[in-house]
């Protein structure tokens, strides 16, 4: 096991001349900001291939060696950014070994599962989705829903612009996105001024989730077409805890559950210390930026996410660990599932290999 940072979205593993964290953060307080420091960067993936063997993929805390294991010069300007890790290093064949030992182990029982094989490229599909201690958010135990929210919002925004959907009527709108997303809506109306279309959409008496969806189909549409064409509601609409906690209730959790599994969504509580706030929703920015999550409330040390991919936004969680374990994050995930792939830790001081 080693010692290592993760500082603005990249693991390091420690300098040489340091034997521990402390000893490394107290010499960084001595420096004049900004510091700089040799050290090997830890890459989850090494852009190695070789035919049909996957090379060069693992997933934090464990990582490769034998691909870029040589120094370079990184800059720090921010101490509050730097956080403690511990990391696992080891060469491909190691690894490997590792891996099919957990695959074996914890893998039967998910409707993805194939048996192994003792040929290298049985473990392809494995790199990028299973740690070496066991944690698998991309596991299905049931039947998973027919769609996928964040993909259908990138291909709808494909044909947007390749088939001119701008150019439709309000109706012809509607019935699109009622044919993408299954959000239905009472009535629509559409307006131009100055070369800008603004298609408004009124929801049916209590939809909950039909708006949040509109948002996020909304706030897509006005980037692609670069804010010439937007998408709103005609009433005017916001969550409030009370109603977001009695939605995810256990008396609701049955028709919840259906809605999400229509939409092909799910709704994430993440709760934290209260003063983190700036500093853990600056960890999601870019999953915000890329539509795999969308901001529904946000109060003191607890926000309410939507999720449009959950295994996907569950894994760039767990990378972002040492962040979230140091202000001691929790998120649960409510969605068509109830299985065990949602009981992730953002614990990283793992056992010993």
């Amino acid at each position: 096991m080693y010692n290592a940072i993760y500082y603005e979205g990249t693991y390091y593993l420690l300098p040489t001349e340091f034997d521990d964290y402390e000893t490394f953060i107290r010499n960084l307080h001595e420096q004049t900001l900004p510091a700089k420091y040799n050290m090997i960067e830890l890459r989850e993936d090494h852009e190695a291939r070789n035919f049909s063997v996957i090379k060069g993929r693992s997933m934090a805390p464990y990582f490769l060696s034998g691909y870029h294991d040589e120094p370079s010069m990184v800059t720090i300007e921010n101490c509050g950014n730097v956080y403690p890790v511990h990391v696992e290093v080891m060469d491909q064949t190691e690894y490997n070994a590792h891996l099919r030992e957990v695959i074996n182990r914890v893998c039967p029982g998910c409707l993805r599962f194939k048996p192994l094989t003792n040929r290298v490229q049985s473990l392809n599909g494995h790199f990028e989705e299973m740690t070496l201690d066991g944690v698998c958010v991309f596991r299905q135990e049931t039947k998973p829903a027919p769609r996928s929210f964040h993909d259908h919002l990138f291909s709808f925004g494909g044909f947007f612009l390749r088939f001119d959907y701008a150019a439709k009527n309000a109706q012809e709108m509607h019935d699109k996105i009622k044919e993408w997303f299954y959000a239905r809506y009472a009535d629509a109306q559409l307006e131009e001024h100055n070369g800008h279309k603004t298609l408004t959409l009124r929801c049916k008496k209590n939809e909950l989730l039909t708006p949040v969806l509109t948002e996020a189909i909304s706030r897509y549409i006005a980037e692609i077409s670069k804010g010439t064409y937007h998408i709103r509601l005609a009433e005017d609409f916001s969550y409030q805890e009370n109603l977001l906690n009695e939605l995810l209730s256990e008396e609701n959790a049955e028709t919840f559950r259906k809605e999400c599994k229509k939409y092909g969504i799910s709704l994430a509580v993440m709760e934290y210390d209260e003063h983190a706030s700036e500093t853990v929703r600056q960890s999601l920015q870019e999953l915000i930026d890329h539509f795999w999550i969308f901001s529904l409330l946000q109060t003191s040390g607890k926000d309410y996410y939507l999720v449009s991919d959950t295994s996907y936004v569950l894994k760039e969680l767990r990378y972002r660990s040492p962040i979230l374990q140091a202000h001691h994050t929790s998120v649960s995930i409510f969605d068509q599932y109830r299985n065990s792939r949602y009981q992730i830790s953002f614990d990283m001081k793992q056992t010993q290999l």
